[in-house]
């Protein structure tokens, strides 16, 4: 089983959050594949219509499947990059914004594609039996690493971010599910389902260092801005809550606790707040808080499901989806909840934006 990226769950017929979840726009892909999609990283836009860096790229399924659409920060222009029969998702920006890197079942296996800013140009990067995913570009966008089971068992391989140099960075039995890079490229972050000894690990993908930084059921791994820290996810008190250590695993300590499941963290850009999804009052809600768990403040408040938040990335909005209406559907609002504004809105599901 591959699980793809962090922090999806089902966003209907329960509020509970559970740590292994299913997209529901690539849910065809996991029954197929025996792929559980794990929510996705999203970066999201400003709300003003500018240039390549006002862009929100998303998922849609408002012509019949899912799709992969561009819109500007204040949800004009909404326009299909892809237009199939198959399922395209998990759409990511680059680190520049020139390209989009996303997965598609279109040849009957999971692969990953990539496409230009504006539409144009449709690659497959990946073209191998078996599946292709949790992809994350590097902080210099040369690279994309992720997970594929085309050798037997899921491994992490790397690419160069036009299909070309492939290598395996990691070879076992345990099923990796990929985190994400170091702010500086060196590290590689992961964790391995069905280890002996669960927990997290960093690997230089270029070397032969590997470094495990915890010994229980942590996962979804993401350093700081500044690299001095990670954050991530753990079930070791028997719900799902966020928790901090050292780039090298010194001093974890959990920010939530006591409060139903929290999970889907994202850094601020400044390194000094996180914002995060909670069931503590029964639906999942967004919330923010400082990176060392103090000033918890809830800023959503209705009776469905607001998941999958991120931040602009100036740090002064935060995108995210509600099931306010029935459907998910892709908000803004200001960083302390303010100035709410709904980008989409169509009787079918608008997910996981990437700002």
């Amino acid at each position: 089983m591959i699980d793809e990226n962090v922090g999806a769950r089902t966003h209907r017929g329960s509020p509970s959050i559970r740590p292994t979840r299913y997209i529901h726009s690539v849910a065809k892909l996991g029954r197929t594949m025996g792929v559980a999609i794990v929510s996705v990283t999203v970066l999201l836009v400003l709300g003003c219509s500018g240039g390549n860096s006002d862009k929100i790229v998303f998922v849609s399924e408002r012509d019949g499947d899912a799709e992969i659409f561009v819109m500007n920060g204040d949800g004009s222009d909404q326009t299909r990059y892809t237009e199939n029969s198959a399922s395209d998702t998990l759409p990511r920006w680059s680190p520049d914004k020139e390209y989009i890197a996303y997965v598609s079942d279109e040849t009957g296996d999971i692969e990953i594609n990539l496409v230009e800013k504006d539409g144009e140009n449709i690659t497959a990067l990946t073209n191998t039996p078996g599946s292709d995913a949790m992809h994350y570009w590097s902080p210099d966008g040369k690279r994309i690493a992720f997970v594929t089971n085309r050798d037997g068992l899921p491994e992490v391989y790397l690419m160069d971010f036009n299909g070309s140099n492939f290598n395996r960075v990691t070879k076992g039995p345990e099923q990796p599910r990929l985190s994400g890079w170091s702010p500086d490229g060196e590290w590689l972050a992961f964790s391995l389902e069905g280890a002996e000894v669960p927990g997290i690990i960093t690997r230089n993908p270029d070397g032969v260092n590997t470094r495990q930084l915890t010994f229980t059921g942590d996962f979804d791994a993401a350093w700081s801005p500044n690299g001095e820290q990670i954050a991530f996810t753990s079930d070791r008190d028997g719900r799902l809550d966020v928790f901090v250590m050292g780039s090298n695993g010194a001093d974890p300590i959990a920010l939530t606790k006591g409060n139903g499941n929290n999970d889907q963290f994202r850094w601020s850009p400044d390194g000094k707040k996180l914002v995060f999804v909670s069931d503590r009052h029964e639906t999942t809600e967004i919330y923010l808080m400082n990176a060392d768990g103090s000033d918890q403040n809830r800023l959503t408040f209705n009776t469905a499901d607001d998941e999958h938040p991120v931040w602009s990335r100036d740090g002064k909005q935060i995108a995210f989806t509600s099931y306010i209406y029935g459907t998910g559907e892709i908000f803004v609002m200001d960083s302390d909840g303010s100035s709410q504004v709904r980008l989409t809105t169509n009787n079918n599901d608008d997910t996981h934006p990437d700002w």
